[in-house]
């Protein structure tokens, strides 16, 4: 697969994402990150499911939940009547630490909803779905600020230290059985693990973390933070879904 068109399409996007945001058309990511869009589209069409389209308005985007009636996704794609992905975009900037939580508590019942209403057939006995998560974070001091972790009577989980040899050494009950305060990894790692786990734990079948920072005006550059969640993995991850469907939509059984 050839994905050579890919970084420019990503920087012009994070380009518009500035400019929208920064004109005050709207801070919301599903208006600022609708550039994005184009690009699931293409690469749903690219891989075979040419007559395949992106959805994203607000009766269009709804897809039926588990727990709740519906929810508006950012994109869903549809080809034949049948859903082929469900895609939610998110963007973090400025007040990072005060919003984290919000944002992981999103992705989850997001994810948790859909998933279950997969699994009780909501989309058919064969549903075979895409689920993706794109957040483009603000890359800043603030972002890669390394913040402390201050829980008395547990330790926090594996992964999310600075520096995890401290379990060894001095991040160990004290007499009172508290556990002292100890550097945590910083704002924008956090968000690496959490799409990593929502990977591997199957709520998502691919997730993106972007990090931008604010420019003015915006020439659109942005960093990955590991391979496993840059926007290559995921829209290979995404070709290769769509594939497999065109395949299943050639055999003549």
């Amino acid at each position: 697969m050839n994905f050579d068109w890919l970084d420019e399409r990503v920087k012009d996007a994070i380009g518009k994402f500035w400019t929208t945001r920064d004109g005050g058309k709207g801070v919301l990511a599903g208006k600022t990150l609708d550039a994005f869009v184009h690009i699931i589209e293409k690469t749903v069409q690219d891989s075979g499911l040419k007559d395949a389209k992106a959805y994203t308005g607000k009766n269009t985007s709804q897809l039926p939940g588990f727990f709740r009636p519906h929810k508006c996704w950012d994109v869903v794609v549809i080809d034949n009547g049948k859903l082929i992905a469900a895609v939610e975009f998110k963007s973090q900037v400025g007040s990072i630490g005060n919003n984290f939580n919000n944002r992981t508590e999103e992705v989850l019942g997001s994810s948790l909803d859909l998933r279950t209403a997969i699994e009780e057939s909501a989309f058919g006995e064969d549903a075979n779905i895409f689920t993706g998560y794109i957040i483009v974070v603000e890359d800043s001091a603030e972002s890669r600020k390394t913040p402390n972790i201050n829980m008395s009577y547990f330790p926090v989980m594996s992964g999310f230290l600075l520096d995890e040899s401290a379990r060894e050494t001095s991040y160990i009950p004290r007499e009172d059985t508290t556990y002292p305060r100890v550097k945590g990894i910083s704002y924008i790692d956090r968000y690496d693990v959490m799409c990593k786990r929502l990977m591997m734990k199957g709520l998502y079948t691919a997730t993106a973390l972007i990090a931008a920072p604010k420019e003015t005006p915006s020439n659109g550059s942005y960093t990955s933070i590991s391979a496993q969640t840059s926007m290559q993995t995921f829209i290979l991850k995404l070709a290769k879904h769509c594939e497999v469907i065109d395949n299943i939509n050639q055999q003549k059984i």
